[in-house]
């Protein structure tokens, strides 16, 4: 089974990330199954801005979901059983799953689907308060507004491009995070959901999970991947897909085609997104 792995960030800007996740998804990853790690295209941040920041805005982060819906798109077309997207925003997430037959699934829900099973309240740690906000939006989109005992955001507001702090640089930070743990906890939450890819790699890289009292904080990253593998035995064994009745209503090939055309849009190779890798 071959999973897409579709990253929100350039990682190429992100080497220390990039590393420590290769290093942690080779030791999660179900038998059977391969990863490809990809992130956005090259340049697709600049120098100048970070993915957080881009996706405070709404038209900035419209213009960035074009790319999710391409990757579906080539992952399909290469012959990937599921993609899946390691971003907390589910970005693009309807979009993509309308335009494919292979399994899409995002983290934000993957991991709010699966903690609901692990205990009855939720508590999410933020890198701000805007993404707390889209926490909030989107827990009550997918109608599990009432498991969420609360969504915390680090003081002060991080980025991503901090989580690549050496070990010494970190020691704030990783203080940082076990504080709005502790907050999540007092707040009630039974299981914690680091709200962030690049955090929640920060979180195993630093073993910052294994200092929950009682509450059960989770590998968002694996439960993602794991998700996708189930997602995608699904559909092997039982033939389970999404409806194309309404919510993900798949357009047909000439109509996408035409207005693809009128929008100048074009394939993008997988070749093309940024710090491409295998694994397993």
């Amino acid at each position: 089974m071959r999973i897409w792995h579709q990253g929100f960030v350039d990682f190429a800007r992100t080497p220390v990330y990039r590393r420590s996740f290769e290093q942690h998804l080779a030791g999660i990853l179900p038998p059977g199954v391969s990863v490809t790690i990809h992130g956005l295209l090259p340049g697709t941040f600049g120098r100048d801005y970070t993915p957080i920041e881009a996706l405070r805005y709404s038209y900035v982060a419209h213009l960035l979901d074009n790319q999710i819906c391409e990757a579906a798109m080539t992952a399909e077309a290469n012959g990937y059983d599921a993609i899946a997207i390691n971003c907390f925003y589910d970005p693009a997430l309807r979009q993509a799953r309308s335009l494919v037959d292979i399994p899409v699934v995002s983290l934000f829900e993957s991991c709010l689907l699966t903690a609901c099973s692990l205990g009855k309240s939720i508590g999410l740690l933020a890198l701000n308060e805007d993404q707390c906000d889209k926490h909030r939006e989107l827990a009550a989109e997918y109608g599990l507004s009432s498991r969420l005992a609360a969504t915390v955001p680090m003081s002060p507001a991080i980025d991503e491009y901090l989580l690549e702090a050496d070990d010494e640089a970190a020691a704030p930070l990783v203080a940082g995070v076990r504080q709005t743990c502790r907050q999540l906890e007092d707040a009630g939450a039974e299981v914690i959901i680091p709200g962030d890819g690049v955090l929640n790699d920060f979180i195993w890289r630093h073993g910052i999970a294994a200092d929950a009292h009682g509450a059960v904080i989770m590998d968002a990253a694996g439960t993602l991947i794991h998700h996708a593998a189930y997602m995608a035995g699904l559909r092997k064994s039982l033939g389970s897909g999404v409806s194309r009745v309404r919510h993900f209503a798949r357009p047909a090939p000439a109509l996408l085609s035409h207005f693809r055309d009128f929008a100048e849009r074009a394939a993008v190779a997988e070749e093309d997104f940024s710090e491409i890798g295998a694994i397993g």
